[in-house]
């Protein structure tokens, strides 16, 4: 059996604390998008996901992950059960990350020239959004 999930979307938050026993913790969200056409209307469906990041992984992304940034995560997907404040118990979907990767910042915020993009696995023109 296989438990892997991957994303490639914008860090819209990221959020980094230590435990009692020293151990980082980076809690990070992320928006992805997809565009489509339906009834011959140009509409895009936006989709935010959680992602926890453990130890090493959380100390990277504290140092060098900033709201905006592309990133690109792989881990495994888990989930964790709650009561809300309602009284109703919820369910909270996440990726565990196991490797994170920034990609190249497009001209638009100031970053590496499109040419050198191209190198990347992911061109900006591959990215959705």
């Amino acid at each position: 059996m296989v438990n892997q999930g991957t994303i490639l979307g914008r860090v819209g938050k990221i959020d980094t604390k230590t435990t009692s026993s020293g151990m980082k913790v980076s809690n990070i969200s992320m928006v992805t998008s997809k565009k489509f056409v339906k009834n011959g209307e140009k509409q895009e469906k936006v989709t935010w996901h959680n992602v926890t990041a453990f130890s090493k992984v959380a100390e990277i992304a504290e140092k060098y992950v900033n709201v905006g940034d592309c990133l690109y995560v792989q881990g495994e997907m888990d989930n964790q059960k709650y009561t809300a404040q309602d009284g109703q118990e919820r369910t909270k979907h996440f990726l565990i990350a196991h490797t994170i990767q920034l990609m190249p910042k497009s001209k638009e915020h100031g970053a590496a020239p499109k040419e050198k993009a191209q190198d990347a696995a992911f061109a900006d023109d591959d990215i959705p959004w």
